[in-house]
């Protein structure tokens, strides 16, 4: 452990009779030369200079991203030592082990492109806990295993923040109207949308209420709210009006919401409840009509308000970019489209970003394709396409990332996560140059059959991607012979380690990521068989997919997290008449 002096508790400067290292800015760094002026927020400055190296960044010059002097730390253990941090837990970290450490002179100065660089780490919520109640966990325990497997012999942050994720756009996304039906539903119940069996009655869903974006009195009312908003909170650059999502309303059917929509908008799937079975029906997409809502709102909002934003969403039926509509120059748009399921969406999203990006004066990444496989846990892999993407959108407008979610299947989806972190810090780098990266210091002599695997894994969900009609992945990629041939490639990468402990531990994780896969791909064969399987038949194998689950939870909860997925599809096995072991 290296002696560590507060700058009140040094006299004098440096001296050349032993090594110096300065960590963060002050008055010693700034007699010797050492400074970050020109830097932007997360800037950092890393510098070697005779005896003294000099770790620092922007910090309180920048409190939209004031961990600067962290990202410094940790970029030069990465650079100059070899530290890497694969996925959270010891089994994740690599700290070469070095009698001496000699470095020789050097400097960067670096500032992010990316003013907000966020993943969402999914955490403990309702959804969590109906999957630990099909496993028989409770919260304390889910809360026991994962602090205990999070613990690591070298302490250094979390992993999110050792991968310099950070800073902020300093405006509030996401659903905006949840209270309205509460606060206005009584009284002005006109301002909530016109469902097709004549009602407006959103009280089945009050907090994912539909409303009419057509109605002026409306409009003005949240204004008002908007304008109070900012006033409490004087601080903030933006609030949110983007819609509420999900819930069983329909969007308004009325003829002046109906009037907003351009006929020569791309065709959408509604949905209506509202009778004895779900009916879906093909509309014109609604984003012209939102653009009048947020438009109206924004007029109202910077009359109060010059310098501040309202932010909205490009999501479901408003994905697509207004045909016939300009944007109020304060809104900021979070762009939530983008995805590796199906090629053809990919390229509409990407066309579709290039749109938006030209019709708002501001936009960042709101992304959801973190998402495919949560319910899952498959090894669905996909950085070579994301690496391209992503550099296309930073090129083109983005301002910051808010990436939906983390949701802690290292084991399979770990090496997307790690590109995805490093792609944030800088969109430049070179995808394969980080995936080799990835496999030479985690798995020294091993790392080509590892390459190979997620090589394998990527190709599996490319020409998944192209198919159509779009298959279910557990059952079009992951079939036995598939799983065989990357169970011999774990094989082969274990022969190569030399029998290293900690390569075979690395290997042991990734191997039960795999061990998943094969059981999961085969109880999804059982759902898709065209005939019907007895429950006598189902239930051996159900039993050691539980098993497995339960054993995942309590030894190596990063590798998979087995409640999100029981949340996620354990009812399915209830067309097989399957009911787990309590």
């Amino acid at each position: 452990m290296l002696p560590s002096r507060k700058e009140s508790e040094v006299s004098g400067n440096p001296t050349p009779d032993r090594p110096w290292v300065l960590i963060g800015e002050g008055v010693v760094a700034k007699q010797l030369g050492f400074t970050t002026e020109g830097l932007g927020a997360g800037g950092i400055l890393s510098q070697a200079r005779d005896h003294v190296l000099a770790l620092m960044g922007t910090d309180s010059r920048t409190p939209t991203d004031p961990n600067g002097t962290r990202y410094a730390v940790t970029r030069f253990l990465e650079d100059r030592l070899g530290v890497r941090y694969l996925w959270p837990g010891e089994s994740g970290k690599v700290v070469p082990r070095r009698a001496t450490i000699d470095v020789a002179d050097f400097e960067i100065r670096f500032t992010p492109r990316l003013a907000q660089r966020h993943i969402r780490s999914l955490g403990y919520h309702d959804r969590l806990q109906i999957g630990l109640d099909r496993l028989g966990f409770t919260r304390q325990e889910y809360e026991a295993h994962v602090a205990e497997a999070s613990k690591t012999e070298a302490a250094s942050g979390d992993w999110f923040q050792w991968h310099r994720l950070g800073g902020t756009l300093n405006m509030k996304g996401g659903h905006a109207f949840t209270q309205l039906w509460a606060k206005y539903g009584k009284e002005h119940p006109a301002w909530f949308a016109l469902q097709p069996n004549g009602s407006r009655d959103q009280s089945a869903n009050p907090d994912r209420a539909r409303l009419c974006k057509s109605n002026p009195e409306l409009i003005a009312a949240i204004a008002r709210d908007k304008i109070e908003e900012l006033n409490r909170d004087p601080g903030l650059l933006g609030v949110s009006v983007g819609p509420n999502d999900g819930g069983r309303s329909s969007f308004c059917i009325c003829p002046r919401c109906e009037a907003l929509d351009d006929p020569r908008g791309r065709e959408v799937k509604l949905w209506d409840f509202t009778g004895k079975v779900r009916r879906d029906f093909a509309h014109v997409a609604l984003t012209d009509r939102m653009v009048f809502f947020w438009n109206g709102i924004a007029e109202q909002v910077t009359k109060a308000h010059p310098d501040k934003y309202l932010v909205v969403d490009a999501y479901s039926a408003y994905e697509a970019p207004p045909v016939s509509r300009a944007l109020h120059p304060n809104l900021v748009v979070r762009f939530a489209a983008l995805g590796y399921h199906d090629e053809a969406y990919r390229q509409q999203s990407l066309h579709d970003w290039d749109d938006w990006s030209r019709a708002a004066s501001r936009i960042f990444f709101r992304s959801n394709l973190m998402l495919i496989g949560r319910r899952t846990g498959l090894p669905l892999v996909y950085v070579h396409k994301f690496g391209q993407d992503f550099r296309h959108l930073a090129d083109h407008g983005m301002l910051g990332t808010d990436f939906d979610a983390c949701c802690h299947h290292w084991a399979t989806q770990g090496l997307n996560t790690y590109v995805i972190a490093r792609l944030n810090w800088d969109p430049d780098q070179d995808v394969d140059a980080l995936i080799d990266d990835y496999c030479r210091s985690g798995f020294g002599p091993a790392a080509d059959s590892v390459c190979r695997y997620f090589t394998r894994l990527e190709a599996l969900l490319d020409a998944s991607a192209r198919q159509k009609p779009q298959p279910t992945p557990a059952l079009a990629v992951f079939g036995t012979e598939v799983v065989n041939d990357l169970r011999r490639l774990v094989e082969q990468a274990r022969a190569e380690s030399g029998g290293d402990e900690a390569i075979g531990r690395r290997l042991d994780f990734l191997e039960l990521g795999l061990n998943w896969t094969d059981l999961e791909a085969q109880a999804h064969a059982l759902l898709a068989s065209p005939a019907k399987v007895a429950p006598d038949v189902a239930k051996p194998l159900l039993d050691r997919r539980h098993a497995l689950m339960r054993e995942i939870f309590q030894k190596a909860p990063f590798a998979l997290n087995v409640a999100y997925i029981s949340w996620g599809e354990d009812a399915l096995w209830n067309r097989l008449g399957y009911q787990p072991p309590r």
